[in-house]
């Protein structure tokens, strides 16, 4: 179908009415707060590649220490989430810094930094580091999702290196699965604990040698929203589990 676009006026209005709303319930969470459990609703959208990461032990810590809270848990690419929270779809959004919309505020909560992933048999596997100058000559397995293939793009650029792009994959896993079968070499950000892929190849982390600057993920909610008890309570999860 088509799709609506607000006036000026329409979306000046609906900022207005979601920051009356956020403040209202910000005050509601306040009245309970001091029962340390929270309750009601809250929607929490995640970048897909960051969602196997975060959200599991989001839920968990959730369900552990505030039962009567209840969570609407959405998976979707970084524009599409930008759209969910300007829209009031959810509350907040876990993503990375790179591009994100001025219209909404973001707290920073953990850097990554990018690796390369190598198949066990490589050559230059045997080490815990490498150059990207020395593997820009053999192919790499692109991560395409929005910012993730930009991220990429951003490192290569950083160092002068142009990269030999052998396949194009949106899916994470299967770019593991490519790289673990010897059909090129990726660049990650999220390191899962496993070093076997789901076809049952091994795979090794290699730090990169080259000075490059980290990646920052975050949570995000709208410039007008007043932070709820609700929102600092994930912020706070948050900081204190990230892992590397």
């Amino acid at each position: 179908g088509r799709g609506v676009a607000l006036t000026a006026a329409g979306a000046r209005l609906l900022a207005t009415a979601r920051a009356v709303l956020s403040q209202a319930e910000a005050l509601a969470d306040a009245a309970t707060e001091e029962a340390s459990s929270l309750t009601g609703r809250f929607a929490i959208g995640c970048f897909s590649t960051l969602a196997p990461f975060l959200l599991p032990g989001i839920m968990d810590h959730f369900q552990r220490s505030h039962p009567g809270l209840g969570l609407d848990i959405a998976e979707a690419s970084a524009p599409d989430l930008d759209d969910m929270l300007l829209q009031g779809r959810i509350d907040v959004a876990l993503l990375y810094s790179v591009d994100v919309s001025r219209q909404l505020v973001f707290d920073p909560v953990h850097a990554y930094r990018p690796y390369v992933l190598l198949g066990a048999g490589h050559p230059l596997a045997k080490g815990r580091s490498v150059r990207l100058a020395d593997l820009a000559a053999e192919p790499l397995v692109l991560l395409d999702v929005h910012p993730a293939r930009r991220n990429t793009e951003q490192i290569f650029a950083t160092l002068g290196v142009t990269p030999r792009i052998g396949h194009v994959t949106t899916n994470f896993e299967l770019a593991r699965c490519l790289v673990g079968r010897r059909l090129g070499y990726s660049v990650l950000f999220q390191r899962p604990a496993p070093t076997l892929t789901y076809d049952g190849q091994s795979v090794v982390t290699m730090e990169i040698e080259e000075r490059l600057p980290p990646t920052v993920f975050g949570l995000a909610r709208p410039a007008g929203a007043f932070p709820s008890a609700r929102h600092v309570a994930l912020l706070n999860h948050l900081r204190t589990t990230a892992g590397p």
